[in-house]
């Protein structure tokens, strides 16, 4: 947990307890006061009445209900997911070629480095389940490593010879040294034309 929402929440808690306090000692007073009312014949102007005592038990009640609201919000915090709402991951390796035309964004280890070049890179990506998935992307490549852990976000394809430059914006032949050895393997794959490339975790990181 964050320190400044720690304190935060140890302040508010200590305001709630001390509010609480309060209004149980003012239970507690009218309480007694509305015993010595019940010797006189009835309510003196300013006594205390059952539904003065009513009001002051629903604010107690009402009391109780913010701070259960403020420990459930400090247990959902803990509970974020620091991929985001947004990771396709899972659904995505369960059946790719549903993704074609699509843009996804998943998070997988980096399983092997094929090319990096002054006009892009390509490498392919495992998940825990299916085959690799190659990822080309056609910009000033970044540094990656075999087992890093990276997020991609980009445009699922299927890998075809003819339309390679269209769908992944370079040529094949600017990106690879060996662009037929690339397409026996690749050719009619499943393939991610990334956008945007964020490392997660370097390799040996937690080593």
């Amino acid at each position: 947990m964050n320190t400044n929402a720690a304190r935060m929440t140890s302040v508010r808690n200590r305001r709630a307890g001390r509010t609480a306090g309060a209004v149980i000692a003012a239970v507690v007073g009218l309480g007694g006061l509305a015993a010595c009312s019940d010797d006189s014949a009835g309510p003196e102007a300013g006594g205390v009445t059952a539904e003065d005592l009513q009001q002051v038990e629903d604010d107690l009640a009402g009391l109780d209900e913010r701070v259960g609201v403020l420990e459930e919000g400090i247990g959902t915090d803990a509970a974020v997911d620091p991929l985001g709402a947004d990771d396709d991951t899972a659904a995505f390796y369960d059946d790719t070629e549903s993704y074609i035309g699509q843009e996804v964004t998943v998070s997988a280890e980096v399983s092997e480095m094929v090319t990096t070049t002054d006009v892009g890179s390509s490498f392919r990506i495992a998940g825990e389940s299916g085959d690799p998935i190659a990822v080309v992307m056609a910009s000033q490549p970044m540094e990656l490593d075999a087992n890093d852990v990276v997020q991609v976000s980009g445009t699922v394809v299927q890998v075809q010879r003819d339309t390679f430059e269209q769908d992944f914006g370079v040529a094949a032949d600017e990106l690879f040294e060996d662009a037929d050895a690339w397409f026996e393997v690749e050719e009619g794959s499943v393939a991610i034309s990334a956008d945007r490339i964020e490392v997660l975790q370097e390799q040996g990181q937690n080593d």
